[in-house]
């Protein structure tokens, strides 16, 4: 015996799929950022060029709590995070909250510097290699060598340890959710 279905389900089930697929395929939704768990294990020391040229390293923030925030001009995401970004480092300052941004463009600081100082970044820019970007999850071998997905932000505990990792662009609260937890564990 076959069973004979309503006949105003199949208008029912058809709109909710349609509604279902508009939610999720609309062009218009904000990006999101997608967290992955990071082991709490050291994060690997660094040194990179700042846009003068100087070497910045690691361990000039022992004792912060690191927002090290990888990104690209061309990088739409990207910019749009850097006014998140610099709140979130202005009302951190005295804090010992640090946001850095690592710029992985292949123009180098000429690209990069009228950039920075267009969109008023307020937090310390460095050049980021194929090499660092590998350390910090970036592809290591191959055609995309260094390439990492834009933007990537890792946080850094005042120990020196991974907290989080967040592919995507943030915002100032999901920054300030990340790390509120860290103030707690540190007084």
């Amino acid at each position: 015996m076959i069973a004979r279905w309503p006949r105003w389900l199949l208008p029912l089930v058809l709109a909710v799929a349609m509604a279902w697929v508009i939610e999720h395929l609309s062009a218009d939704r904000r990006s999101t950022f997608m967290r992955i768990p990071v082991g709490h294990g050291p994060a690997p020391a660094w040194t990179m060029p700042d846009l003068d040229g100087k070497p910045v390293d690691s361990t000039h923030f022992l004792g912060k709590i690191v927002v090290l925030n990888f990104w690209a001009t061309w990088c739409p995401p990207c910019r749009q995070e850097i006014p998140e970004l610099n709140a979130f480092q202005l009302s951190h300052t005295n804090d010992g909250v640090t946001v850095i941004g690592a710029s992985v463009d292949d123009g180098g600081a000429e690209a990069v510097r009228p950039f920075v100082r267009r969109m008023k970044v307020a937090y310390p820019v460095v050049l980021a290699d194929a090499l660092q970007q590998s350390h910090f999850g970036g592809a290591s071998v191959g055609p995309l060598s260094g390439g990492m997905s834009l933007p990537t932000t890792l946080v850094i505990d005042r120990q020196g340890n991974f907290v989080a990792r967040f592919l995507g662009a943030l915002t100032q609260k999901e920054l300030d959710s990340a790390i509120s937890p860290l103030f707690s564990a540190s007084h």
